[in-house]
C-alpha cells in the first residue's frame, strides 16, 4: 500500500453528532427520497431506450431520465428543477424552525466535461441562493463528480464540529442529457450501447441532505435519520486514463480513514452503498480496496450499486446514498446499525462515508 495517498478525514470525536434531519431525491425511479428508495429495494428500472439519443450504429441510447421535466428542457434547466424539488423536500419541517434553517449550502457538480456548460455552476449556485434566501456567498460549489457529494458532506460536518454553522444544505446534482456529452462518451467507449458492453447507462438525478448538530435537531424536535461517524477523502494516484495500472490505493485509504474509529467486531458496517456502473476499471479497484478493508464489513460483498435501476447520476450519488441507508432503519429492513457510502471521480477523488443509521 502506497503511505504517501494523500487523504483527509473527519471523523466525529465531541459530545455532539453531526445529524442528517433531511433528506430529499428526485431520480428517474421516484420523486421524492421515500419512493426513489423503495424503487431501488424493489429492483425497479428507470433505465428505457431513449429514442432522441442515438448511438453511431443509429441505435437508441439507453437512459434514465426524470419523467416529470420536459424532454426537450435544457440540461441547466433539469438541475435546476432537480435540484429545487430535492432541497425543497430535504428542508421540510426544518423550514418552520429558525433554528434549523440552513445558514450555508454546499452544492456538489459534476465535473467538467463536454456539453456541461461552463459556467453551470454560477448559475445553480445563484439559483439556489435566491431560493434559499441566502447570500451568495453562502452558496459553495464543489465541481467533483462522484465524489463530489460525499465531499460536500465531509466540508460541512467540519463546519458544525467547529461551530461554524448552524445548519447546512449539502445538493448534488447531474445530468448527462446532452448529446454532446453522450457523443464524447460513445468516442471514450464508456457509454452503454450496441458496440460497448462495458460501458454505463447516464442518468440524472439530485439529492439533497439537510445537516445540523443534535443539540439543534433535538431543541427543534426534528427526527434523526443517521449520524455521521467519519467521512474521508482520498486522491488515487493512478485514477481514469493514468499510464499505470489502478490498483484501488486511493479508495482503499477513503474507507479505512473512514472505518478507523469503529468498535470491531461490534460496530461492523452492515450495508455498503457505492457507484459500481458496469465499468470494468471501478469493478477492479473496488476488488482492490475491497480485499484491504474486509475486516471492517459484515460482508464485503454485501453492497448496492443503485445505477442498475437510475443510471449514473455522478455528482448526485452521495446524498442519495444516505437516503438509501436511512430508508433501511426507517422501513425496517436495516441488517446493523452502520453503512458504508463510497464514490469515485474521473480525475481521481475517493470518498468514504460512515453513518451510523438512527
Amino acid at each position: 500500500m502506497n503511505a504517501s495517498v494523500k487523504t483527509s478525514a473527519w471523523t466525529h470525536s465531541g459530545p455532539d453528532d453531526i445529524c442528517v434531519v433531511g433528506l430529499g431525491a428526485r431520480t428517474a425511479v421516484g420523486a421524492s427520497a421515500p419512493a426513489s428508495a423503495a424503487a431501488v429495494r424493489g429492483g425497479v428500472s428507470g433505465v428505457s431506450l431513449h429514442k432522441q439519443f442515438k448511438d453511431e450504429d443509429g441505435e437508441p441510447v439507453t437512459f434514465a431520465a426524470d419523467p416529470v421535466i420536459d424532454p426537450d428542457a435544457p440540461i441547466a434547466q433539469r438541475m435546476a428543477e432537480m435540484l429545487r424539488a430535492a432541497g425543497e423536500e430535504a428542508l421540510g419541517d426544518a423550514a418552520a424552525d429558525s433554528s434549523a434553517c440552513p445558514d450555508c449550502c454546499v452544492l456538489a457538480l459534476p465535473e467538467p466535461r463536454a456539453g456541461l456548460p461552463s459556467e453551470i455552476g454560477s448559475l445553480l449556485a445563484a439559483e439556489q441562493a435566491r431560493h434559499l434566501g441566502l447570500s451568495p456567498d453562502s452558496v459553495r460549489t464543489i465541481a467533483r463528480g462522484h465524489a463530489g457529494g460525499l465531499m460536500a458532506m465531509q466540508a460541512a460536518a467540519r463546519w458544525l464540529a467547529r461551530g461554524d454553522v448552524q445548519s447546512v444544505l449539502v445538493l448534488g446534482v447531474d445530468s448527462y442529457r446532452d448529446a454532446g456529452t453522450l457523443r464524447s462518451l460513445e468516442i471514450r467507449r464508456r457509454l452503454k450501447c450496441s458496440h460497448v458492453r462495458g460501458g454505463f447507462t447516464p442518468g440524472e438525478a439530485a439529492g439533497a441532505v439537510l445537516l445540523t448538530r443534535r443539540s439543534v435537531a433535538e431543541r427543534a424536535d426534528l427526527v434523526i435519520f443517521s449520524r455521521i461517524r467519519a467521512v474521508a477523502t482520498a486522491v488515487e494516484p493512478h485514477p481514469l486514463r493514468a499510464t499505470e495500472p489502478c490498483v484501488g490505493e486511493g479508495l482503499t485509504a477513503a474507507i479505512a480513514a473512514a472505518t478507523a474509529n469503529l468498535r470491531l467486531p461490534a460496530e461492523e458496517i452492515a450495508l455498503t452503498y457505492c457507484d459500481l456502473n458496469g465499468e470494468r476499471f471501478r469493478n477492479e479497484e473496488f476488488m482492490f480496496a475491497q480485499l484491504r478493508t474486509q475486516e471492517a464489513f459484515i460482508d464485503a460483498n454485501d453492497y448496492v450499486s443503485p445505477a442498475d435501476c437510475w443510471g449514473d447520476v455522478g455528482a448526485a450519488s452521495g446524498p442519495l446514498y444516505v437516503a438509501l441507508a436511512a430508508a433501511t432503519r426507517l422501513r425496517g429492513y436495516a441488517r446493523g446499525d452502520h453503512a458504508m457510502l463510497w464514490t469515485g471521480s474521473d480525475a481521481g477523488y475517493r470518498a468514504a462515508l460512515t453513518l451510523k443509521l438512527g
